[in-house]
C-alpha cells in the first residue's frame, strides 16, 4: 500500500500523519479477536517523507458482515439489502495547517461494491491492485515477486482552502 498525501492546490505534504486501521484476511478486527489477534494487528501510524509519500506492508482484508441483531439488521432486512460491507482500508490522515480527512480505499472486483449497506462506497475512493512481477522492486519492499501493490494519494484541505470554498 502506497500514496501520497498534497493539498489541494498540490503542494506535497511532509510530515503529514496517516493513521491507518483495517480487519484481517478474514474481515475481523483485532478487537473481535484479541485470542487469535495480537493487539493493533491491522493498524499502524505512518508519517509522511520529504516527498509527503507513505507506504506499508498488510494483507488484503476481507470483507464482513456487519450485526445483524439490532435495528440496523432489521432495517436492512426490510429492505433487502445485504450486510455485507466490502474489504476496505480505513485513513486518518491529519498535517499541520490542514482539515483533518476520515476516508476509506475500496478494492476493484470486490463482489460487495454494488451493495455496500453503509453507501460509503465512491468510485473516487475504489483502486485497483497492481501485480508485480519484479524481484527487485518485491526486495525494496521485503517481499517475495509477485506481489499485489495499491496506490491511494490523499488530498487535504488547507485552512485557507475551507476560507475560501465557505465563503460568498
Amino acid at each position: 500500500m502506497m500514496g501520497q498525501v498534497r493539498t489541494i492546490s498540490g503542494d506535497l505534504l511532509p510530515g503529514a500523519t496517516v493513521d491507518v486501521w483495517q480487519a484481517n484476511g478474514q474481515g475481523r478486527y483485532d478487537v473481535e479477536q484479541p485470542d487469535v489477534q495480537p493487539e493493533g494487528n491491522g493498524r499502524g501510524m505512518f508519517t509522511t517523507d520529504e516527498e509527503g509519500k507513505f507506504w506499508f506492508r498488510t494483507v488484503v482484508p476481507g470483507s464482513y458482515r456487519i450485526p445483524m441483531d439490532g435495528p440496523v439488521g432489521t432495517l436492512l432486512t426490510l429492505v433487502g439489502r445485504t450486510s455485507i460491507l466490502p474489504a476496505h482500508i480505513h485513513f486518518l490522515i491529519e498535517a499541520a495547517g490542514c482539515r483533518s480527512l476520515t476516508t476509506q480505499v475500496f478494492f476493484a472486483g470486490d463482489p460487495y461494491l454494488d451493495s455496500d449497506p453503509e453507501f460509503m462506497v465512491r468510485e473516487e475512493l475504489v483502486r485497483e491492485f497492481q501485480t508485480i512481477e519484479s524481484p527487485v522492486k518485491a526486495r525494496k519492499f521485503g517481499m517475495h515477486a509477485p506481489f499485489r501493490q495499491l496506490t491511494f494519494d490523499l488530498v487535504l484541505e488547507t485552512d485557507a482552502d475551507h476560507t475560501s470554498l465557505s465563503s460568498p
